[in-house]
């Protein structure tokens, strides 16, 4: 099992890029879509694909994206299918679980959902509202209440950059229903994040 990383700025800073890049060029995927682009020069304008598409509502005043709206409106706008989606948009619970399961419905056969965030490293990391600082949001709770409920999708979080929850149709053995507390999460992290290292991802998993 993969050792918990803590604080290493060199751990956690930028990986995500590289890493839907890897998983792009390794499933040979042609479509991408972003949902909370914020700054596109932070993961965007990074990703090597053919065509990709990006949703924000820009109201921090950036409008970098393809798409400035919500992404509960692009998603009951648009017609089109993606084989990679990274989620990245409004950091509650609640909306990133709405925002998975509407890009479960715009993914390709054999595509990916990219979730940012899912691995907070201390209690205040993902108090909502937010706090200055560090915050990730409770977004991990979305990622565990769909461990809990779903046995057709294959899960798991590569422990880099704040964590990156993978998604993918499969299976998986549904975990035990809990409280999603931060204590209970904290606890039980390793085994309800089904936590792997980026080496471990792309040699055993993707």
């Amino acid at each position: 099992m993969t050792k918990l990383k803590r604080y290493n700025k060199e751990y956690f800073d930028g990986k995500r890029s590289d890493i839907i890049n890897n998983i792009i060029k390794k499933n040979d995927y042609k479509k991408h879509l972003e949902i909370g682009v914020f700054y596109a020069g932070e993961n965007f304008d990074k990703i090597k694909i053919e065509y990709k598409v990006g949703v924000d509502p820009g109201k921090e005043g950036r409008t970098e994206a393809t798409f400035t709206m919500t992404s509960d409106e692009f998603f009951e706008l648009t017609d089109d299918k993606f084989d990679i989606v990274f989620v990245d948009g409004l950091h509650h619970a609640e909306q990133v679980y709405k925002d998975i399961i509407n890009s479960l419905e715009v993914l390709n056969e054999g595509g990916t959902i990219v979730c940012h965030d899912m691995n907070p490293q201390r209690y205040k990391h993902q108090v909502i509202p937010q706090v200055p600082g560090i915050w990730n949001g409770d977004c991990w709770k979305a990622f565990i209440q769909l461990r809990m409920e779903r046995n057709d999708l294959k899960m798991c979080v590569i422990d880099a950059d704040w964590g990156l929850g993978i998604i993918q149709r499969g299976s998986q053995k549904k975990l035990e229903k809990g409280e999603l507390t931060y204590d209970n999460f904290d606890k039980n992290r390793n085994e309800w994040l089904n936590l792997l290292s980026e080496k471990e991802f792309f040699e055993n998993w993707s």
